[in-house]
């Protein structure tokens, strides 16, 4: 009986399992095979970033860090021409200055980032001879944007780039009045502004004389003013056969020319040395006239402002002319100076350019133009050719209309792009204090005051500068006309 009943549970058992079987061989599986997918599925960029430090023991020496996501390559630039592979390269420049850094990284899906720094590697140093107490000191730095020498004694010599390396306060001479150790320090900064410094010590100063003199020329007379430093004794050789044991001596030369007068100085030590410049005496004889342009403000009438044109720091490319029209300015090729010009705008000035004005001087019972300053901070401003050590004659007629109301004239030797200090770039100075007349006049009553005085120029080109500061409305201008030089045998 058990058995019929097994026998038959296992047919219907094996039935059912052929039946199921049957039923999923009928079914479409509708799939493929699962495969992971690979690259940058969700277009993640990834980031690179680094950082540059100075090395602590080499100024010129960058330690350089890379802060990259998935980060499989690296290429740096180190903007000297020279690159690496390394993923936190040092790097040492052959030269100080200013480099962009530049980092190139590829992540392992092949995504490029990049980041970029300036870094500003810097070598400071400097080497020294002494001559007795004068000390010569020779500057090894490059990379350097400024520099302030301390040479130890309470005297301190400054430098900037824009001096250029020419200049006398880069590689600077010093003299010491005692023969004590000294530390001198240079102070360099950077391109980024990071300051280095390097400290020697100046031993061995032998207390000696320094001798240096100056000297006015007046004709053929020369006045002489000794600037020696530790001296006793003074020993004066003309140069024209005559000698003097005085401090300051006054000399009269036979004949014209330039000679070479010796001065030599004895310290208590008994220690002597000397030095020799060359004068010029008798006057300089021009070979050409100073030229004033538009000195009577009358050229290029049609437009009233084209008057004062010639008087600008900053003149206009055109201007307007009576019979041409409208011409190439002829002085924008002579001068521009626009760092000046924002100077004085950098004090909220409105126009630096004189005025013009018709309430000029007469000529022949005829009004004839002027410019006019009507503003605190007008000026009047014009390079002119001229001759060292030729004795000129300026000559300014002005009118001011209000008492106290002071004209500056300065002969200046350069353009300067400040008015600070602007005395010491002075060939000449002069105030005119007596031009007041508050009428306008007539041709019989001319109200305008000629002052004139003389000059030497130190350089082949001077700057005419006009300025009156208390001149600040229409009600106390000054009227400027005639303005000229005049050139001995010209």
């Amino acid at each position: 009986m058990i058995n019929k009943i097994i026998n038959k549970f296992n047919r219907r058992f094996f039935t059912s399992c052929f039946m199921f079987l049957g039923l999923l061989s009928c079914v479409d599986n509708g799939y493929e095979e699962f495969v992971a997918p690979t690259g940058n599925v969700n277009n993640i960029q990834p980031n690179t970033l680094f950082t540059a430090t100075t090395d602590a023991d080499d100024d010129l020496s960058v330690v350089f860090r890379s802060y990259s996501t998935d980060a499989a390559s690296y290429s740096w630039d180190f903007g000297d021409g020279n690159t690496s592979t390394e993923a936190n390269p040092d790097y040492t420049y052959s030269t100080g200055g200013l480099y962009m850094v530049k980092l190139t990284t590829v992540s392992s899906d092949g995504l490029t980032a990049v980041d970029s720094s300036e870094v500003a590697p810097i070598y400071v140093d400097f080497d020294f001879t002494t001559i007795d107490s004068e000390v010569i000191f020779d500057n090894l730095s490059n990379g350097v944007s400024s520099l302030i020498w301390d040479f130890g004694d309470g005297v301190t010599v400054e430098w900037d780039v824009e001096d250029t390396e020419d200049d006398s306060d880069f590689n600077p001479v010093h003299i010491y009045a005692t023969a004590e150790t000294f530390e001198a320090t240079l102070t360099a900064t950077n391109f980024l502004g990071d300051e280095v410094s390097v400290s020697k010590n100046i031993e061995g100063l032998i207390l000696s004389t320094v001798p240096d003199f100056t000297f006015e020329v007046s004709s053929f007379t020369v006045d002489f003013t000794d600037a020696s430093l530790l001296a006793v004794s003074h020993s004066w050789d003309f140069g024209d056969d005559n000698s003097s044991t005085e401090v300051n001596p006054t000399h009269t030369f036979a004949t014209s020319g330039t000679y070479n007068v010796t001065l030599t100085t004895t310290n208590e030590a008994g220690v002597s040395k000397s030095i020799t410049k060359a004068v010029p005496v008798g006057g300089v004889e021009p070979t050409f006239k100073a030229i004033v342009l538009n000195g009577t403000a009358d050229d290029h009438q049609t437009e009233t402002g084209d008057n004062a044109d010639a008087w600008d720091m900053t003149p206009n490319s055109t201007v307007v002319d009576d019979v041409l029209g409208t011409i190439d300015s002829p002085y924008r090729a002579l001068w521009y100076n626009s760092e000046l010009n924002g100077y004085i705008d950098e004090t909220y000035c409105t126009d630096e350019q004189p005025g013009s004005s018709s309430d000029g001087s007469y000529v022949d019972g005829e009004k004839t133009r002027a410019v006019k300053l009507s503003s605190w901070c007008r000026r009047l401003y014009q390079v002119v050719a001229v001759e060292p050590g030729v004795e000129y004659t300026f000559t300014i007629d002005t009118r001011s209309e209000a008492e106290g109301i002071n004209t500056e004239v300065f002969i200046l030797n350069t353009e300067i792009t400040t008015e600070v200090g602007i005395e010491d770039y002075a060939d000449a100075y002069f105030t005119i204090t007596n031009d007041f007349n508050s009428s306008k006049g007539s041709a019989s009553d001319n109200t305008f005051t000629t002052n004139t005085f003389t000059f030497k120029p130190s350089s082949d080109k001077i700057v005419i500068y006009v300025r009156s500061l208390s001149a600040v409305d229409s009600s106390n201008e000054v009227f400027i006309d005639n303005i000229d030089i005049i050139t001995p045998g010209f």
